[in-house]
């Protein structure tokens, strides 16, 4: 499937640069040095959509392609239920129908390989679902290879095994739907804000638009944002510090929990909580540089596998009844042996990995949103009963993830 914006060289790429590019072979063959004729046999082409010849009926439209007998003809109009309509003139049809004669012409030729440009034009939703699927049960039923621009990227989703995506006449992405398809993507070649969400039908992407009316003024620039909330003071600019000064490390001592926040070069980001008896986050003797043990969990090692691909890390740094917090961002290395695991024991047990942060940002954070939530205030607190259960979540979690087609979680790659 070809997809893109209008103007994006969609059917260019089909109808030019591949029948016509010195780059493009067909059989083995560079497709510019077979004469016209042969690669009419081997190729059949539906173009956009056009006006047929003046009187012209249903039945001799569908023969006009070259090899196509008595019984491809048949048989191509029944698998696009075109066959009632063998006698009548096709520009007396509706647009529909019209469409489906010429797809039906396309098909009779029985070629090894289909170029289709926008073969869902002038289709209601039911019968652009029939046509793909029938394309579909060429393409597997009889390997027939299908080159096909499509207009709906939601379809070409659901039905293309490899997906290419233009812009402004250059291919901007390539691979399978699941792997080229994202909210990134589609903003970018699209202009359009959105949410990508797996169809509950066939697990591929699915594009939700987000549009000016369900989703108020987005801010997509920096300006924009300014316009809304002005600079800050130049004290507050000013006040990350690279290196922990006494009285940071008296908190980070006195913190018995803190929140990592990591990133894969993917661009995916995990935020991972970690707790420890207070004063087991250590600071090192450059007084740069934290350390905290890694302990046994569930063996996800979400935090660490992020830190192989890209080692910036966020930490936040809680003590209890306390509104502000302390924020470090900075540079991580994962340790699996020396002194440092030892140091880092608790009752007598070293852990098998830790891992180090080199402060490149240490600074206050005032304690607004812990007051504005009330967060250490016990009058607040739900009742325990109220809350669900890790267990219940785990259920209701793989419930919907059930429901939604999904498998395993998928593991990035080795590095």
């Amino acid at each position: 499937m070809i997809a893109g914006p209008q103007g994006s060289g969609r059917s260019a790429m089909l109808r030019e640069r591949a029948l016509r590019s010195a780059a493009t072979y067909l059989d083995g063959k560079a497709i510019h040095t077979l004469p016209g004729v042969e690669v009419a046999r081997r190729l059949g082409l539906l173009p956009p959509a056009q006006s047929a010849p003046e009187g012209i009926t249903v039945a001799d439209l569908v023969g006009l392609g070259p090899g196509a007998d008595d019984e491809a003809v048949a048989g191509a109009m029944r698998a696009t239920g075109t066959l009632e309509l063998a006698d009548r003139y096709v520009d007396e049809l509706c647009g529909g129908w019209r469409q489906r004669a010429w797809i039906a012409m396309a098909l009779a030729q029985r070629t090894g390989v289909l170029l289709l440009d926008e073969p869902t034009t002038l289709l209601d939703v039911a019968e652009q679902v029939e046509l793909l699927d029938l394309l579909a049960d060429l393409n597997r039923g009889e390997g027939t290879v299908i080159v096909t621009v499509l207009h709906d990227v939601n379809l070409a989703c659901r039905y293309a095994d490899h997906l290419l995506v233009l812009k402004d006449g250059d291919l901007v992405a390539g691979g399978s739907p699941a792997d080229v398809v994202s909210e990134e993507l589609v903003r970018e070649v699209f202009g359009l804000p959105c949410r990508v969400v797996p169809d509950p039908v066939s697990a591929s992407p699915l594009i939700v638009p987000i549009g000016r009316h369900h989703a108020g003024r987005t801010v997509s620039t920096e300006d924009e944002l300014r316009d809304v909330v002005e600079e800050p003071a130049q004290v507050i600019l000013d006040k990350p510090v690279a290196g922990i000064d006494d009285e940071s490390r008296r908190f980070l001592e006195a913190s018995p929990f803190f929140l990592l926040a990591t990133s894969a070069d993917d661009g995916s980001v995990d935020v991972s909580p970690r707790g420890d008896p207070a004063g087991t986050v250590l600071v090192l003797g450059d007084g740069r540089t934290l350390a905290f043990a890694d302990r046994n969990g569930n063996r996800r090692v979400d935090s660490m596998r992020n830190i192989l691909r890209n080692a910036r890390v966020g930490m936040l740094f809680v003590v209890p009844g306390v509104d502000h917090t302390l924020r470090v961002n900075g540079t991580a290395t994962i340790v699996r042996e020396g002194p440092l695991l030892e140091r880092l024991a608790v009752n007598g047990t070293a852990p098998d990995l830790a891992i180090t942060v080199e402060v490149d940002e240490l600074f206050v954070h005032c304690g607004r949103a812990f007051t504005r939530s009330s967060l250490w205030d016990k009058e607040t607190w739900p009742e325990p009963n109220k809350i669900p259960t890790a267990g219940t979540l785990f259920k209701s979690q793989a419930a919907l993830r059930a429901s939604l087609g999904e498998g395993r979680t998928r593991v990035p790659p080795p590095l």
